[in-house]
């Protein structure tokens, strides 16, 4: 634990005075709903990270306008500043939590002396059998609120995961998940849905004609003549220009804008292109700096590693004409993939506001109730740090 400086204890107590009413005896504080009731979170940063396979996790966090932070866990992801105390600090600290579960995921709510408390987690989910799951809140928007945890989930594919990752997903409480894929990507390697979960098919490429789920024997060709970063560009372009895509990518927001907020979880092969996209175009309509969303973007690739390795060497073993190196562009993400599909966006509709207006259909009030829903905190327009 973090030596830290005296505080006022009459203004801490004063400022969590609501929360901890509604957290008597370990319950979970209710989400503030009304923008006018939140309170602004006084962090820049925030993370927390796994660092063994014990369970044992590094928490950090940066604040301004805040002297002590106290940090509280749980296996929620709703704010709570009862139960269990995990450790404290300054306006800037880091601290070891150890001797938690192992096989459960834990969020961490950050109480500062002055402002509002913030609940985080490790985004990765740390899934052997599905190692692109992970979860894309706990991020800083640019007016200073941030995106929470435990609702909306990207990952690769579905259809391998073994019984004791099924049920950590089980335990997240998933009620929809939404397949990007194609008709023969899902006959092929059908999902195995978590228990009290529906699916939703959404296929972004059910026009295409080219790059996706077009003719595999020229993305083949193309990919074998070391065209591969050429492809996934120009499949970039598609997320945002095919018809099919944009109904896609305008039927997930919908979901997204449903009466009550739900644990969903969104997925294509990979999970890095057109779930990639998809989480590019909710983090950005949310208010996430484009750099934060590149972060996420690129991280693909590491979570993404392991596999990669294991269908390089199948290739290496096997007759196929195509090289190792042709085949790891395809494999891994690179920033100017990305970059195509926000070029396609300036190029069609001009700016990425008309994109979601035009392009998927999104209203202004449907964007703010969007923003409302999945972040927390109060918006504070003059900050842009």
């Amino acid at each position: 634990m973090m030596d830290s400086p005296p505080f006022d204890r009459r203004q801490f107590l004063s400022g969590t005075l609501l929360t901890t009413f509604a957290g008597l005896a370990g319950c979970t504080v209710p989400s503030l709903r009304d923008g006018s009731a939140a309170r602004s979170i006084p962090f820049r940063v925030a993370t927390a990270r796994r660092i063994d396979d014990a369970g044992n996790m590094r928490i950090s966090w940066q604040a301004q306008g805040a002297r002590r932070i106290t940090i509280y866990a749980s296996e929620g992801p709703e704010p709570v500043i009862t139960g269990r105390t995990v450790g404290s600090g300054g306006a800037t600290g880091s601290i070891l939590a150890e001797g938690l579960a192992p096989d459960r995921r834990h969020y961490f709510t950050l109480v500062p002396d002055h402002g509002g408390p913030l609940t985080i987690a490790d985004r990765a989910l740390h899934l052997p059998s599905i190692p692109n799951l992970r979860d894309i809140g706990g991020y800083r928007t640019t007016d200073g609120r941030w995106v929470k945890m435990g609702l909306l989930y990207r990952s690769d594919q579905l259809d391998r995961i073994d019984d004791q990752d099924m049920a950590a997903i089980e335990r997240l409480g998933l009620k929809l998940v939404v397949d990007l894929r194609t008709l023969s990507e899902r006959s092929r390697e059908p999902d195995r849905l978590p228990r009290g979960s529906r699916p939703l098919i959404l296929d972004v490429a059910a026009d295409s004609q080219g790059s996706l789920g077009g003719d595999m024997r020229k993305a083949m060709t193309a990919i074998a003549a070391g065209k591969g970063a050429e492809l996934l560009m120009e499949a970039n372009r598609d997320f945002v220009s095919l018809g099919s895509a944009r109904r896609a990518y305008a039927g997930l927001l919908n979901q997204l804008a449903e009466a009550q907020p739900q644990a969903l979880l969104y997925h294509c092969t990979a999970g890095k292109d057109r779930t990639g996209w998809a989480t590019a175009v909710i983090l950005t309509l949310l208010g996430v700096p484009r750099e934060t969303v590149m972060a996420d973007y690129l991280a693909s690739n590491a979570f993404l590693e392991k596999k990669n390795e294991a269908t390089i060497k199948a290739l290496s073993q096997s007759t196929s004409p195509i090289a190792p190196a042709s085949l790891t562009p395809v494999l891994t993400v690179r920033p100017e993939y990305l970059e195509s599909a926000f070029d396609e966006v300036d190029r069609r509709y001009g700016s990425f506001d008309a994109y979601l207006h035009i392009g998927l259909g999104l209203q202004p009030e449907d964007r703010k109730a969007l923003r409302d829903r999945f972040l927390t905190g109060a918006s504070n327009e003059r900050d842009s740090a």
